[in-house]
C-alpha cells in the first residue's frame, strides 16, 4: 500500500510540473502586428518571430513566440483584436505597426494611427504584458543593402535573421 501511495503522489507531483512547464511555455511573446511581422514573402519559419524562438530556445530558453501578424491589415484592425491575439500569460508582446497599411486602406488615412497604437499599448500594459515597440529596430534593419526584398518595405530572410538577434537581446 505503502508503494502505491508513493505512485500516486509522484504522478500527482508529475502531472502539476507538466501542466506548469505547459502553459509557462505557451504564449510567453507575442509578436503583433500586419505584414512587418508575418509577412508572406518568406517562408513562415523564416520570419523573424519563429527565428527569435529558434534563437532563445538555441541558448536554453524554453520561451514560445507566437506569429499573431496579419498581413494587410490597419493598426485599428490590430487594436480590435489585441485580446483575442494576446492570450492570458503573455509576458511580452513585440509591437510592430506602423500607419503604412492605414494611408492605403483607411479613408481618413493614418490620421488615427498613433492613438491606436497608443490604445494598444494601454491595453496590454493594463494587462501587465511588457511591450517592446520594435517598429523602429524594423525601419533601420529595412533600410540596410541586402535586408529587403525587391519591394524594399519587406524584410528578406537576412533582414528577419537580423531583427530576430536585435531582439533576442532585448527580452528573456
Amino acid at each position: 500500500m505503502n508503494f502505491l501511495l508513493r505512485v500516486c503522489v509522484f504522478s500527482i507531483i508529475l502531472a502539476g510540473i507538466t501542466i506548469g512547464s505547459a502553459n509557462f511555455a505557451s504564449a510567453q511573446i507575442v509578436a503583433l502586428g500586419s505584414s512587418t511581422v508575418d509577412d508572406q514573402r518568406v517562408a513562415s519559419n523564416e520570419r523573424w518571430p519563429a527565428v527569435l524562438e529558434e534563437m532563445l530556445r538555441a541558448k536554453g530558453s524554453p520561451t514560445h513566440v507566437t506569429n499573431a501578424g496579419v498581413w494587410g491589415e490597419t493598426i485599428e484592425g490590430t487594436l480590435s483584436r489585441v485580446s483575442s491575439s494576446v492570450p492570458d500569460g503573455t509576458k511580452t508582446v513585440i509591437l510592430m505597426v506602423n500607419g503604412h497599411n492605414d494611408a492605403n486602406k483607411l479613408s481618413q488615412g493614418a490620421a488615427g494611427a498613433a492613438a491606436n497604437v497608443a490604445a494598444i499599448k494601454n491595453q496590454l500594459k493594463a494587462r501587465g504584458i511588457k511591450v517592446i515597440d520594435a517598429m523602429g529596430i524594423y525601419v533601420s534593419v529595412v533600410k540596410q543593402p541586402g535586408m529587403a526584398v525587391t519591394d524594399r518595405i519587406h524584410l528578406s530572410v537576412e533582414g528577419n535573421k537580423k531583427v530576430a538577434a536585435i531582439l533576442a537581446g532585448m527580452v528573456r
